[in-house]
């Protein structure tokens, strides 16, 4: 071999060794962060509070045909996240749906309820009262269903 070649070797070999050998055991190459504690925020929920009753159908002769109740849900708001309500309902001939404005009409009250919202939204019990006039269309459909109907009202919170 030539002298070139094995000083070429040697170079080589000693480049390969000193960066093997690059950390000294005084040196820290690995970290890890402080440890920090996260609370996390109350949950915002909203829970069914109503007593199982029936509705209140009008039993006066007269051309409109209404049924009111009420309805009263458990709202976990202790930092008012939830701004207002929103309420919505699901009114069921049997299995046939029944739709708002062709077969039936809605009014909502309680305390801030506009139209179907409540803008002031708190920490507890929201109760609200509700009127339902029927349609000749919603009314045939009840009708069709031996005279009974259910209805349920979902809130929602934002």
């Amino acid at each position: 071999m030539k002298k070139t070649t094995i000083l070429s070797l040697l170079t080589i070999a000693m480049i390969g060794a000193t960066s093997v050998g690059t950390y000294a055991v005084w040196d820290n190459i690995t970290a890890s962060s402080k440890s920090n504690t996260v609370t996390l925020r109350k949950p915002v929920t909203i829970a069914d509070q109503t007593s199982t009753k029936d509705l209140v159908v009008s039993s006066e002769l007269s051309s409109d045909v209404t049924a009111s109740g009420s309805v009263s849900f458990q709202v976990a708001n202790e930092d008012s996240l939830a701004t207002k309500l929103t309420l919505s309902e699901k009114v069921e001939a049997g299995i046939t749906v029944l739709e708002e404005n062709t077969d039936y009409s809605i009014a909502y009250s309680g305390s801030d309820v506009v139209g179907k919202v409540d803008s002031s939204v708190t920490n507890g019990e929201e109760t609200y009262n509700y009127t339902i006039t029927f349609t000749e269309s919603g009314l045939s459909k009840i009708i069709s269903n031996n005279y009974q109907f259910a209805v349920e009202v979902t809130a929602t919170l934002s």
